[in-house]
């Protein structure tokens, strides 16, 4: 039984350990504080978080958001939609 623990929470910290690189990079200054998340080529890449003075948690492609995600503001505004290039890009709503 303990070895099946211990077994288990080396397996848990393993992932854990990939899922937050900290070689990762994001590209948009104002949510590239902390990021934890899939990483490709030293820069985001897939789902993940990034918070710096902003916050956004979603998609990312090559260190920018890219697809669905929610982008919080500093001052409590948030929009949850669709990314493209670090841009708001398609369907969503923006909350103030």
């Amino acid at each position: 039984m303990v070895n099946k623990f211990i077994l288990m929470l080396v397996m848990l910290t393993g992932n854990l350990l990939y899922a937050q690189e900290s070689d990762c990079k994001v590209l948009v200054p104002r949510i590239s504080g902390t990021y934890h998340g899939e990483c490709k080529k030293g820069l985001a890449q897939g789902k993940g978080i990034a918070q710096g003075i902003d916050r956004y948690t979603g998609e990312f492609k090559k260190g920018l958001p890219e697809g669905l995600g929610v982008y919080h503001w500093a001052d409590g505004s948030y929009y949850e939609g669709y990314w493209r290039q670090g841009l708001r890009d398609g369907t969503g709503i923006m909350t103030f």
